[in-house]
C-alpha cells in the first residue's frame, strides 16, 4: 500500500506525521547519546542544561529506569534544534572512523612485518609492486635499525591502500 500524498491528507494528519517524525528523530538522538562513551560525550559542544540532562540520564543503571530516562532525554531534545547536535555527532563518528582506520593500518603493518608476503595475499586491495619492497625494508629496519623511516613508509602505504579500498566499497 503506497503512502497517501499530502493532497489527500488533512492538515491534522500532516501535523501529526511531522510530530511523529520529530519524535523518532529525537528518540534516535537520545539513544545515540546514551550509548556514547563518556569521553566522546564531553567533546560535544552543548549548553549546560542539555549536558546536565544527558549526565542524569546516563547515570541511571536499571534497565527500565534507563529506558524511561532515555525517553525523558528525547523529550528534552524535541524542544531544541537538533540539527547542530546531529552535525556534531556525525563529525564525532567520522573522527572515530579515522581512528579505527589508523588501528586497522597498524594491525596490518604488524602482521605484514611478522608474516611477510604470505600475509600480503589477504591484504585488502592486494599486493602491488611496491609492497614487497616496503615490507623488506621495514623488516631490515626492525632487525638492524637501518634505514630509518621504512616502517613509517610501510604504514603510510598501507593506510593509503586501505583508504582506497574503503572508498571503492563505499562507491
Amino acid at each position: 500500500m503506497s503512502p497517501p500524498d499530502d493532497a489527500s491528507r488533512s492538515n491534522r494528519q500532516i501535523a501529526r506525521g511531522q510530530a511523529r517524525r520529530a519524535g523518532d528523530r529525537s528518540a534516535r538522538l537520545a539513544n545515540e547519546l546514551m550509548k556514547l562513551p563518556a569521553a566522546a560525550a564531553k567533546q560535544l559542544e552543548l549548553d549546560e542544561g542539555l549536558r546536565d540532562a544527558i549526565t542524569r540520564a546516563r547515570a541511571v543503571t536499571s534497565q527500565i529506569a534507563r529506558r524511561r530516562a532515555e525517553r525523558t532525554l528525547a523529550g528534552d531534545l524535541r524542544r531544541l534544534d537538533t540539527g547542530a547536535l546531529e552535525a556534531q555527532l556525525a563529525k564525532l563518528h567520522d573522527g572515530n572512523a579515522d581512528q579505527q582506520q589508523f588501528h586497522v593500518a597498524e594491525q596490518w603493518r604488524t602482521r605484514l612485518l611478522a608474516e611477510g608476503m604470505a600475509a600480503a595475499a589477504e591484504f585488502p586491495g592486494g599486493a602491488d609492486a611496491e609492497l614487497p619492497r616496503l615490507i623488506a625494508a621495514a623488516q631490515r629496519e626492525r632487525d638492524t635499525g637501518v634505514p630509518r623511516g621504512a616502517g613509517r613508509a610501510l604504514f603510510r602505504h598501507i593506510a593509503e591502500a586501505l583508504k582506497i579500498a574503503r572508498r571503492a566499497l563505499g562507491a
